[in-house]
């Protein structure tokens, strides 16, 4: 356990963070987290934002600046729909085709035009694209994904979180959720974001290299896995999705052999 960044601000020469549950939970920044990104700063550090969001990284510009944190507090935004986006324009999904049965948020689906698709419906669709949970649960989608598995076709995922804490407090579905699902019935899915190994990779490649480099993160799953995996070393923040399975010590190293991941530190918020 540590008690804030200062107890290990000399160690590491770049810090890649989260964006929901470590520096807001979508709406104002913790306080904690703005000073610990003005500390960060004065000590000349990297710091680049690596979010599991369908978004783009330019698109997490606005979101942050709403939230109270300015532009010149890190390097740059990563996010798993990047990712996406890049293997789309890379021809790596060349063989799903361009036809689309599209799951979003709130009815945006700029997505299809980022990648050059076309939106279809569910009995002339090649692959299926998850990008958002607007029906509200998996059980809403299950009949897509019955037909989907039935006439063999790919899902592509741009987030692969399963939950995200709320501003209230509470946890929503997320696209992963839905992926994981799929994946369960015996379903191809096409993951993007942390965990996997290629986002590390263009993170590094983003911020032009680093030496020792620290992932801090609320999720086991894919926070600290995805440090695990790229040989870094992670912060856990105990404050965040994981926080109700949280009493003391012991209840974290469960979770952590649950999950099968080691964090190399943890704390309760992201703090200075």
């Amino acid at each position: 356990m540590i008690n804030g960044l200062k107890d290990i601000i000399d160690t590491f020469d770049t810090f890649i963070l989260d964006q929901w549950g470590v520096l807001h939970n979508g709406g104002n920044a913790f306080p904690e987290a703005i000073e610990a990104l003005t500390f960060l700063k004065s000590h000349n550090k990297k710091v680049v934002i690596l979010s599991n969001s369908g978004k783009t990284g330019s698109f997490s510009y606005g979101r942050l600046e709403d939230s109270g944190i300015t532009r010149d507090l890190y390097l740059d935004v990563l996010t798993s729909g990047d990712h996406m986006r890049q293997n789309f324009a890379s021809g790596k999904f060349q063989h799903l085709g361009k036809q689309a049965l599209h799951f979003t948020w709130d009815n945006d689906h700029s997505v299809i035009d980022d990648c050059g698709l076309t939106e279809s419906t569910r009995d002339e669709a090649s692959f299926i694209l998850c990008c958002g949970v607007d029906r509200g649960d998996v059980d809403a989608y299950m009949d897509d994904l019955t037909f989907a598995y039935q006439h063999n076709i790919e899902l592509v995922v741009s987030n692969p979180d399963l939950v995200a804490m709320t501003p209230e407090g509470t946890l929503k579905t997320c696209p992963g959720a839905i992926a994981s699902a799929y994946q369960k019935m015996g379903g191809t899915v096409h993951w993007h974001g942390k965990p996997q190994k290629e986002i590390y990779a263009m993170c590094k490649e983003l911020v032009g290299g680093w030496d020792n480099a620290i992932a801090v993160g609320d999720s086991l799953e894919h926070d600290i896995a995805g440090a695990n995996g790229a040989n870094i070393s992670s912060l856990f923040i105990t404050s965040g999705i994981h926080t109700k399975a949280i009493s003391d010590e012991k209840s974290i190293a469960n979770l952590c052999d649950e999950f099968s991941v080691k964090p190399s530190f943890y704390i309760d918020w992201f703090k200075s």
